[in-house]
């Protein structure tokens, strides 16, 4: 008796599948902007960082720009008095926390009549943003942080730095509007990774930088002119003392050891022994 053959398994036949249809197209009610190819013009504003060390004239040299306001969250402004005039500055009293300012660069018709708005300084800024990033950022199982580091590891910074970036959204409104726009801010070393060598230190902003996220770098970026202001013919001697005189200058091209910057400018020194020298801008704007 022979055996019954095998079984042949039977394949389902394959079908074909067709592909997803396209989404249907979207209707965009807002009709497309129309653009055109122009010069570039003058008609914008500057984007200006000052930094350096304190008591070296950052506010002093911000009150020799071209008619300024101060939205003075250090609280210094007022103990000045302009280096030529002897008039008291501009300002915007009852400017107290992170959203002050913010409403502030909001309400543009208080910068009517005034060429340049003066933040003095987003050091203390940033100091301040970071109770507003715990009032408006909450934890990832809810409640409210404590401090920076409570949101885990580096989360806290990078709110920090969505937050600060808010303020150079506010100021870019006013650059294109014809408003200059001059930050200042204390100065620091930062830690500078260098893939080519040993890391090293740079003088900048002080403003939070690490290798993850950085509210300098941002800033920075941001700025069409940083102006350094700092000692001249100083150096370290061979006993580790520091040797040469307290002349100030602005330096406007970078260095390895340091953040500087200005478009259209050549000279790497410009003059600030007095503090009634204006040279720097005249530089930038033009004019005798």
């Amino acid at each position: 008796m022979k055996a019954p053959p095998p079984i042949k398994s039977r394949k389902p036949a394959s079908k074909s599948v067709a592909p997803p249809s396209a989404p249907p197209a979207r209707t965009n009610k807002v009709p497309a902007k129309k653009f055109s190819v122009a010069k570039c013009g003058s008609d914008k504003g500057k984007k200006i960082i000052i930094y350096a060390d304190t008591g070296m004239g950052k506010t002093t040299l911000s009150m020799l720009a071209p008619d300024p306001v101060f939205i003075d969250v250090d609280q210094g402004v007022d103990e000045l008095d302009h280096p030529i005039t002897g008039e008291k500055a501009n300002h915007i009293p009852g400017v107290t926390t992170f959203q002050d300012v913010r409403d502030a660069l909001h309400q543009l018709d208080l910068f009517d009549g005034y060429d340049t708005v003066v933040i003095d300084n987003v050091t203390v800024l940033q100091d301040l943003a970071e109770p507003y990033v715990f009032d408006t950022v909450p934890l990832e199982k809810g409640g409210r942080a404590v401090n920076i580091h409570s949101y885990g590891f580096h989360k806290g910074f990078k709110h920090l730095y969505d937050v600060m970036k808010l303020i150079l959204t506010d100021c870019d409104e006013l650059v294109r509007r014809g408003k200059n726009v001059v930050l200042i801010a204390q100065a620091t070393g930062h830690k500078i990774s260098n893939p080519g060598g040993e890391d090293f230190l740079r003088e900048g902003p002080r403003l939070h930088n690490d290798k993850n996220v950085s509210v300098e770098s941002m800033y920075c970026e941001w700025a069409s002119f940083i102006l350094r202001i700092a000692h001249t013919d100083s150096f370290v001697s061979k006993d580790k003392k520091i040797v040469g005189d307290a002349t100030r200058a602005i330096y406007t091209l970078p260095e390895l050891y340091f953040r500087a910057k200005a478009r259209g400018i050549d000279e790497p020194v410009i003059a600030f022994a007095d503090q009634k020298d204006n040279s720097i801008w005249k530089f930038i704007f033009g004019g005798e």
